[in-house]
């Protein structure tokens, strides 16, 4: 078992996630999702269309660089990440949680070294890493495979989006289980899925979650931020 990549896709890692929920505050104010049933089926569609097809294949892709000592690949990975990530809430979120994760990435002994390195070798003109970039990294760091490492990812993605909707449709803690449970083929499937794909075709496919995550930020009240 891989415990340096479990630590960096532990849903209580303190890098702001429990903050977001991509989109799914204004889904859940346009009655799209209100069961355990339709969470279900919102994060499998979020997974599918949106974060797998993006940002899915941009923490394959920086995994693979890292692992074939190409550092510098990274730079441009960011920066299809920074030009893809349209909702500008979603955009800033991934900023913010992939700088937090480097920075804990920096205090850890099993990464620091190796960490420092790399990125000021690939340093970006935006200055932030996005989660996705950044967890390839640290993925490759911790050892792991490409799938292994992208499986890890939407794992901890479809976990955070479950969480969101536990506090706020509410689902309770059981369902929301239930809910991870039915998902776990559909997260298998898509890590070969993405894994395959070059970093060239990396984006995502549904305009609809874009609007919404825009909208989420007009709400008259909200719990989240993005």
């Amino acid at each position: 078992m891989n415990l340096r990549l479990l630590q960096i896709s532990d849903s209580a890692l303190p890098i702001s996630g429990y903050t977001h929920s991509w989109g799914l505050e204004a889904a859940i104010a346009k009655g799209l999702v209100h069961d355990p049933a339709s969470l279900e089926r919102w994060t499998r569609n979020w997974l599918q269309t949106s974060l797998g097809p993006l940002e899915g294949v941009l923490v394959a892709s920086s995994c693979r660089a890292v692992l074939a000592e190409r550092p510098g690949d990274l730079a441009a990975l960011n920066r299809t990440a920074e030009a893809s990530i349209v909702p500008p809430s979603t955009r800033r979120a991934s900023r913010e949680m992939g700088e937090q994760l480097l920075a804990l990435g920096a205090t850890w002994a099993w990464s620091s070294a190796a960490l420092a390195p790399v990125t000021s070798e690939s340093s970006d003109s935006t200055g932030e890493w996005h989660h996705s970039v950044a967890f390839g990294l640290l993925g490759a760091l911790a050892g792991g495979d490409p799938v292994e490492v992208l499986t890890a990812y939407l794992h901890q993605a479809a976990l955070g989006m479950i969480g969101a909707g536990v506090r706020a449709v509410p689902v309770g803690h059981t369902h929301g289980q239930q809910v991870l449970a039915y998902l776990h083929e559909d997260i298998r499937a898509s890590a070969e899925e993405f894994c395959g794909r070059e970093p060239e075709t990396a984006g995502a496919g549904c305009p609809f979650y874009e609007v919404l995550c825009d909208e989420q930020t007009q709400l008259y009240a909200r719990m989240f931020r993005s």
